[in-house]
């Protein structure tokens, strides 16, 4: 069964249109009181945080976030979801074109999964940023809750220039229950392919699940918001739900 969550509705509805789809207009902003999908939105230290035509992927909008040159800079959307998903699968794209080239400590989160309960004294059990690769390349980051902290893996392959597809299932669950799996660039299709990495052994049950999720630009690393202020990357395509692959 593919259950979704209500954040697929709002957000692929709402913000993002149908693909193909021939929507009268994109909303004045992002947050359901604008028009838009979202519960809420944070915009922090000279961020900006707009919508932009056309989308990414045949689509009407997408969500485009810059940074000021503040370490505290923030520019993202928020759904609160009413319940916490011990089964949470989420897929974005996300252009980071506009970025320069990364120095070795540039990084900046794009995507956050919260939830209701903290333990170990965090709230997030997911995290997505995007990190340094070689020679001024970019690389995402996957970022778990896990019993010993946070744990944390880079996938080895750069980020394509233009638009990427990224993909993760989180599962809740006291030790090798826990666990995070990804996907980054997979090939077109709706059945389940080898993943791109796993986080494995998380013991991640004391956070119950995921009731929230966040997507935009925050926590920049000190060279990211001295290099790389005022430089859009553009969102599209937010979707997520309970099980089954998302694919495309």
């Amino acid at each position: 069964m593919n259950t979704k969550m209500k954040v697929l509705s709002l957000a692929v509805v709402g913000l993002f249109g149908f693909a193909g789809s021939a929507m009268a207009a994109c909303p004045a902003g992002p947050t359901t009181a604008e028009g838009g999908a979202w519960t809420s939105k944070t915009v922090l230290g000279g961020g900006v945080l707009a919508i932009g035509t056309p989308g990414l992927a045949s689509t009407e909008c997408l969500l485009s976030s810059s940074l000021g040159a503040s370490i505290s800079s923030s520019a993202f959307v928020r759904y609160t979801h009413a319940a916490s998903e011990p089964s949470y699968r989420f897929q974005f794209l996300v252009d980071t074109t506009a970025l320069t080239s990364f120095v070795t400590t540039d990084s900046v989160v794009v995507f956050q999964g919260p939830a209701t309960t903290t333990a170990n004294g965090l709230n997030r059990m997911l995290r997505v940023s995007i990190v340094a690769g070689p020679a001024g390349a970019k690389r995402v980051r996957f970022i778990a809750s896990c019993a010993t902290g946070t744990c944390n893996q880079t996938y080895t392959t750069d980020l394509v220039a233009g638009v990427n597809r990224i993909e993760g299932k989180l599962t809740v669950g006291a030790g090798a229950a826990g666990q995070l799996t990804y996907w980054v660039n997979a090939a077109s299709g709706t059945t389940e392919p080898a993943p791109s990495g796993t986080i494995a052994n998380l013991d991640n049950a004391a956070w119950g699940g995921v009731s929230a999720a966040s997507l935009g630009l925050t926590a920049p690393s000190t060279p990211f918001k001295n290099n790389h202020a005022a430089q859009a990357v553009n969102f599209d395509q937010f979707d997520s739900r309970r099980q089954t692959y998302i694919g495309w």
